[in-house]
């Protein structure tokens, strides 16, 4: 929101502007990538951890 609030200056670079929010949203966009891949091997180990309680069922 910075970013915006400074395009809406007179006499700003736009270019400058847009340069800018697309290397903020490469870096958001790949700390996405790397929270979804995190959260797909906690979900993995949550069900291997699953399937690992069943096969121990006391008697």
């Amino acid at each position: 929101m910075k970013l915006l609030a400074e395009v809406d200056k007179p006499g700003s670079l736009i270019d400058n502007y847009v340069t800018q929010l697309s290397f903020v949203l490469s870096r958001k966009a790949a700390s996405l990538v790397s929270l979804q891949a995190r959260l797909a091997s906690f979900q993995h180990r949550l069900k291997e951890q699953e399937i690992l309680s069943r096969k121990r069922v006391p008697r």
